[in-house]
This record gives C-alpha cells, structure tokens and sequence, in this order.
C-alpha cells in the first residue's frame, strides 16, 4: 500500500508518548527450513520436472509457506538512517529485493535511506499510527518505550555472532517479537545482527580507568547511558548526525559503535584511537507497522516473514565479512588499534543496577537468552 511521502514526513514529526501493557500470548518459534541435500536425495531435480511445478515447490521450500497466488500488487515504503553503502544499507536492500523476489514481482519495497523520512523516533511513531509501512529500528532505540527489552542485549552477554543469531530465532527473540507488537503496535519481520560495538576515542582507552569522566557519545538510549555510567564515563545522548563534529568540536571526546559505522561516518579523521571493547552487541529489526501487516492477507504476511528471515541470514553472514574488512580498511586510515582491558570494564557491568531488569518481563527475556544461547 503506497504512502503519499507528503504524508509520512509530517506524520513522522508527531510526538506520541509509548506506553502499554505487555500481554502473555505465546508466539510460535521459526523452525528450520528443509535442506538443499536432503530434498535432492528424496526427490528428482528441478530441471527434470514442468516449470509450474518447480516454481510451486520454490514457494513451499521454505520456513514460512505461502501460495503466490493468493499474493497481491503492494508497494511498501521502507525508512532506515544507514547511510548508502554501510553494511546496513546492503543488507536493508537485500531484505526489499527478497520481497521483490519471492513475490515475483508483486511486491516492491522501496527504500529511503539516511534519515530522509526522519530519525528513528519519528519512524517508530509513524509505524504505530500506520502511516509508514516498515522501517529498520534497532532494538536499543526501542528499550525507551519497552525497558524490558534491554534484557536482549546487555553488555557482555554474547561471545561471537552465531550465538546471537541463535538467541535472536529463539524463545528469547520470539518473546522480545510479543512486546514489540503488544506495546508498540509493531510487527518484527525479522532481526539483522550488527557487528560488535567498540569505542573510538581522542585518546587511548588501555582499562576502564581511562574512561573516567570521558565524554562519550552513546545513543538516545536508557540502556546506553546507564551503560557508560557503570563504566565511570558522561555518557552524551546525540544523534548520529551531530556526532562528527561534536568530536571535531571537542564536545566530546569518544564514540561508541560498529565499525562500519566509523568508517561511514568517517570519524577516524576526528578520533583516531579504535578501542577493541567489543562491550555489546545490538541487533537491528525489519520493523512493520501492525496496523499495515494486518491488513494483508495469511499468505502475504508470511511471504513478508521469510524475507526477513532470508535477509537475517544473509545479515550474519555479511556482518562476519564486512566487520573484519571494514577493520583492515579502519586500520589502512592510520587508526591505533587498542588492546583494551575487556575484563576490567566487564567486571564494572552489574546486571541488576538496570532499573528494566527489576521487571519480570525482563526477568523472563534474560532467563531465555540464557538459556538459548
């Protein structure tokens, strides 16, 4: 369903207070597509069979089924700030080709990048009120509506991608989908994981004791800021846009982020220290309004959910290749890298100190990344 532009950009700049009751309905978990090898094994190639039933068995070959004949014309107006050519931005268009693709061309998503149809903020309220069709939305950003969910993505609590990734398409991921569409009003196609985060500093980060009163960028995020205040920093809530010259400027004097966004963001010319912190890891989400999704038919709507998971697959795998390479390109710009101390900011992090984590919802969604990961 097309939006007029004009629209969204006003709808996006209302100011709307989240709130809501979180409900306790039970969300099934994604289960895994059947194997190439194992269909070939069972069953004679494509090549060998009618066109029309090789395209049939395309579409049941995979997690969520649907007939594409029952799929109609629609075009969706996707919003993210990734800027063009991030890994964001790849793997954001990826996701609309699949829908174009799966759909054979029924369904278009067309993509807006680099906040042109407003900050996150403002896309969060559109998607509510379904004046904007999907938008990607990390899930930090939705821990100021929804607390709870920063139980999914505490500092420290992942070692490498595939563990998130496991959590993500777990009881916990699907748990963390329930609030998302109970309270914000906000269907969850699929989550991207992002590279870990790091800090870019005007000066060396050896331990935690270098961040004392350091003045560091973070999101507009409760999660962050409670953050960098366990780790004795002045966590500076900007946005992304500001944060370039506010190093520059000295109105701060570090950023925490992946890789790929220091490299985007150019911000080795201003902070030339990349601290290997790896202090948390935070997904992303294909973020479609409620509102909107409801108003597709079965079969859409599931067509709509494996493009998000294709793209989230696709996503880990990107995430591997471009964190390690956008590094060695960071490290080809003159930046320092820093064997910080991990272990002493860690041992700074008190999951209880989490005003969200008195809550049982937060209580339930750490109790399942737990145990999923």
């Amino acid at each position: 369903m097309k939006k007029k532009i004009a629209m969204l950009t006003a709808m996006s700049l209302l100011t709307m207070t989240m709130t809501g009751c979180l409900n306790n309905a039970s969300t099934a978990t994604t289960t895994a597509a059947p194997t190439e090898a194992s269909k070939a094994a069972e069953e004679p190639s494509t090549a060998e069979k009618p066109a029309e039933t090789a395209a049939s068995e395309a579409v049941e070959n995979t997690t969520y089924k649907y007939n594409l004949d029952n799929i109609g014309e629609h075009t969706f107006t996707l919003s993210t700030t990734a800027s063009s050519g991030s890994a964001l931005s790849d793997v954001t268009n990826t996701f609309a080709k699949k829908v174009n693709e799966l759909s054979n061309g029924k369904m278009t998503v067309d993509v807006f990048e680099g906040s042109s149809l407003g900050s996150e903020a403002q896309n969060l309220e559109a998607l509510t009120a379904g004046t904007l069709d999907m938008a990607v939305i990390a899930v930090e950003f939705y821990v100021n509506s929804i607390p709870q969910l920063g139980a999914l993505i505490l500092p420290y609590v992942y070692e490498d991608y595939d563990q998130v990734q496991k959590v993500l398409e777990s009881e916990a991921g699907a748990y963390a989908n329930e609030q998302l569409l109970n309270v914000a009003k906000v269907k969850n196609l699929g989550y991207y994981v992002m590279a870990f985060r790091n800090m870019y500093t005007t000066k060396e980060i050896k331990s935690v004791d270098d961040l004392a009163g350091l003045k560091m960028r973070v999101p507009e995020s409760s999660l962050y800021v409670d953050t960098f205040k366990m780790l004795g920093a002045a966590p500076t809530p900007l946005a992304s846009s500001e944060v370039y010259t506010a190093l520059d400027t000295g109105v701060v004097e570090g950023f925490e982020n992946t890789a790929d966004s220091c490299l985007h963001m150019s911000i080795f010319e201003v902070a030339p220290y990349f601290n290997k912190t790896n202090h948390l890891n935070a997904p992303t989400t294909f973020s479609m309004s409620a509102k909107v999704f409801n108003e597709l038919n079965e079969d859409e709507q599931n067509l709509l959910l494996e493009a998000g998971l294709e793209a989230s697959h696709y996503g880990l795998q990107s995430t591997k290749n471009s964190d390690e390479a956008n590094r060695a390109e960071l490290k080809e710009k003159g930046m320092i890298f820093v064997d910080t101390d991990v272990e002493s900011m860690r041992n700074k992090i008190d999951y209880n100190s989490y005003e969200f984590m008195k809550s049982d919802e937060a209580k339930k969604l750490f109790e399942l990344v737990k145990a999923n990961k």
